[in-house]
């Protein structure tokens, strides 16, 4: 009978643990919709970072140059993908073209952001490029502790 009973418990406890498991795709609220990505995104990048200002322990003097960069390193909003039956219907150069200007357009906002980058990390003393260096760019499992 107590075996039994031990048995009932360890089961409850097991499917308890189960309901609070988690439940969605690393952004707490739910399963990953592409209604709500922007948003997400937009305030995984604003938490991050307020931490990452707050780990930096930056200077009054720092500070405007805080200020640029995070001016200069906002994540752009996503448009709307194009349509794919516009697109298909489009002959095999001007793909190419289309695909083409939406490389040099990433590349130019990746070179614009780097640019900037750079320019934030040389304001930083030694201490904060090192603290700078391990917290600048998020892991992909949204703060999680990583895995070596």
């Amino acid at each position: 009978m107590k075996l039994r009973k031990l048995a009932i418990a360890g089961a409850l406890i097991l499917m308890s643990g189960a309901a609070f498991a988690d439940q969605g795709h690393g952004c707490g609220k739910g399963h990953f919709s592409k209604a709500n990505w922007q948003e997400h995104r937009q305030e995984f990048f604003q938490k991050h970072q307020e931490r990452l200002h707050t780990v930096l322990q930056l200077t009054a003097a720092q500070e405007n140059a805080w200020k640029t960069y995070q001016d200069q390193i906002k994540p752009e909003v996503k448009t709307e993908h194009p349509d794919r039956q516009a697109f298909a219907k489009l002959t095999t150069p001007e793909r190419l073209d289309k695909l083409e200007a939406w490389d040099k357009s990433r590349d130019a906002h990746t070179a614009q952001r780097d640019k900037a980058i750079r320019t934030f990390y040389a304001q930083l003393n030694d201490a904060q490029k090192k603290v700078f260096d391990e917290n600048a760019f998020p892991h992909r499992d949204h703060g999680k502790p990583h895995r070596k």
